[in-house]
């Protein structure tokens, strides 16, 4: 190629990339009045927009906008080769990044009940059970004790997670190892190492596309942050990859070990996350006449419903009992109508789109659009490339941008990040179409990528800290029992928690799920101690105005029996005590 053809090349590439950063400012001001001028009220998402996303964006498209002409004045350059060597590197400080972040960004507390059920399901999978048993003195306190996402099944005896269990299957094996919080650290490294491969596979004679796949998920700051906690996304990532990995190997060894990770997956906390990752090869697959695969993967599709969703409750229901205090799903049915009531009720497309895009490498989404209209339609419907069914999952989980609560970046399309990254691939051979381009526009993005995840990380850590102080705070109270008072607060319900069902002093209970008689028998046994927003509120979690009048009228009850004690937030910490003795009868 000529030297004025590469100029005028970098021009194309420059004049694209100023393109898309107008393109995101226009979605970033749709959002801010969408979510801030003229909302109605202010959530999770709208908290976490104003203090992570549209500040981040803001900064991004600037730098972005302001060196996109130098950054594509460079000369051709000679990609280094992507080998084990330099990627398995890169891998391995993305795991040591994720394990030191769980200590040194969340402090090794998990924020969200979502979290706390993993690890709950990974304590009592370690102690070779499918649930913790409910002392029978405390059976009627067990809602106040664990308020939610609990499992229906046996519910009035037993407490489990209410999701399924291979993701806590995972961390209980690495508890046994020697550390939980390793797991999802390590499922990183096992689906950016699937992400290679598979990106090797697919672009064998373009190194380049190589690396930019796999600089796009190295330089995620959802992929790295949210393997800093619990969450079951770090699986999905991973056994996704795994899949297509195994998948491209063509043979039926392959295709096996492709089908036993795809029921796998289904397991790792909700089963219809893999069959919307699945759904497009399912349609790649007829389109190709590749009929036999055809069959093969939708016949394991099937298997993973009516292994999770029928055979799964069944063991439970057997070892447990019916569902009790809350309603199961009812069938496939129930659970796609809940799906979709969800997506009607709390549909963020706005919000969450600029959440996922910042939360990535500003070039990954722009890359992936390019892979598809690169393609065109024949190309999609009739090419032998992945990019139609790569692109058909990403679209789904774009689809289902409903509200997550707690998440870091947009966590249901978490599992098909590592799509994008591989039509990043193919969106990078469409844009340069050969392989005299410099290499500093995706250098200056990933330098970009890694300077957001560090401000992702701060401001996570500055949200999260509040939290994990109360927490510590209420467990070194010297107290038998601590009542929490969660009015006035963002989420401080999810304080209330059964340290993964293990019993320590004190136990924590949700004020309002209790009633004067229960209170009445706890006062009259235990020493019992109150934390409210005089406590939490200067330790900073966010003011939630919200009152409620049972609250207290409970609050007033235990006033009248001159009962509980308010904590305050300069009293010394202490060492937490076993319950030894607090884990007598107060039902009588």
């Amino acid at each position: 190629m000529t030297g004025a053809s590469t100029v005028s090349q970098q021009r194309r590439f420059a004049r694209w990339t100023l393109g898309w950063t107008f393109a995101f400012a226009l979605l970033a001001g749709g959002a801010f009045l969408a979510h801030v001028t003229y909302a109605i009220g202010h959530g999770i998402t709208e908290i976490f927009f104003l203090d992570q996303d549209f500040p981040a964006l803001l900064i991004g498209l600037a730098v972005l906008a302001l060196i996109s002409p130098w950054a594509n004045r460079a000369s051709a350059y000679a990609w280094p080769n992507p080998d084990w060597k330099r990627i398995g590197g890169l891998i391995l400080l993305a795991l040591l990044v994720a394990w030191a972040g769980r200590y040194l960004v969340f402090q090794n507390y998990s924020l969200s009940r979502d979290e706390e059920m993993a690890e709950l399901g990974a304590a009592y999978l370690r102690a070779g059970r499918l649930a913790w048993p409910i002392p029978p003195e405390w059976l009627d306190y067990r809602r106040a004790m664990v308020p939610e996402f609990y499992s229906p099944f046996g519910a009035a005896h037993y407490w489990a997670a209410n999701y399924l269990p291979v993701n806590s299957a995972i961390r209980a094996a690495f508890a046994w190892i020697g550390d939980a919080n390793l797991a999802p650290p390590a499922l990183l490294a096992i689906g950016l190492g699937a992400l290679w491969q598979s990106a090797r596979r697919l672009f064998p004679d373009r190194p380049d596309a190589v690396w930019v796949a796999m600089l796009m998920g190295l330089t995620s700051a959802q992929l790295t942050v949210t393997a800093m906690t619990p969450y079951a996304m770090t699986g999905h990532f991973a056994f996704n990859m795994l899949w297509l990995a195994f998948m491209l190997r063509g043979d039926w060894r392959g295709h096996i070990t492709a089908a036993a990770i795809a029921l796998l997956t289904g397991g790792m906390h909700q089963w219809h996350f893999i069959l919307i990752f699945l759904i497009g090869f399912l349609i790649w697959f007829a389109l190709q006449r590749r009929w036999w695969a055809l069959a093969f993967h939708a016949s394991v599709c099937v298997m993973i419903v009516v292994v999770w969703q029928k055979l799964w409750p069944s063991l439970l229901i057997d070892l447990f009992g019916p569902a009790s205090d809350i309603r199961p799903s009812a069938g496939v049915a129930d659970k796609v109508s809940s799906l979709a009531a969800r997506v009607l009720k709390k549909w963020y497309p706005l919000a969450y789109s600029v959440r996922f895009i910042v939360w990535n490498n500003l070039f990954l989404v722009p890359l992936a659009v390019a892979a598809v209209i690169g393609a065109g339609w024949r190309g999609l419907l009739r090419g032998p490339t992945l990019i139609l069914p790569l692109a058909i999952g990403c679209a789904a989980g774009a689809a289902l941008m409903t509200s997550q609560v707690y998440g870091w970046g947009f966590r249901y399309m978490h599992g098909y990040i590592g799509s994008f990254c591989l039509l990043a691939g193919y969106g990078w051979i469409a844009v340069t179409r050969n392989r005299a381009v410099s290499l500093r526009p995706i250098l200056v993005a990933c330098a970009l990528a890694l300077f957001t995840t560090g401000f992702f990380a701060w401001r996570a850590h500055v949200y999260v800290a509040p939290y994990a102080q109360s927490d510590r705070l209420i467990r070194a109270t010297d107290a038998d029992i601590v009542l929490l008072d969660p009015r006035g607060g963002v989420f401080a319900t999810d304080l209330v928690r059964p340290q993964h069902g293990v019993f320590t002093r004190p136990i924590v209970l949700s004020l309002p799920l209790l009633d004067p008689a229960k209170l009445d028998r706890l006062c009259a046994r235990y020493d019992v101690a109150i934390f409210d927003q005089t406590a939490f509120r200067p330790l900073g979690i966010p003011l939630a105005r919200w009152q409620n009048g049972n609250t207290q009228a409970l609050r007033d009850h235990l006033d009248a029996r001159r009962c509980g004690r308010v904590i305050e937030t300069n009293q010394e910490f202490q060492r937490p005590a076993p319950i030894r003795e607090v884990s007598t009868a107060v039902a009588k």
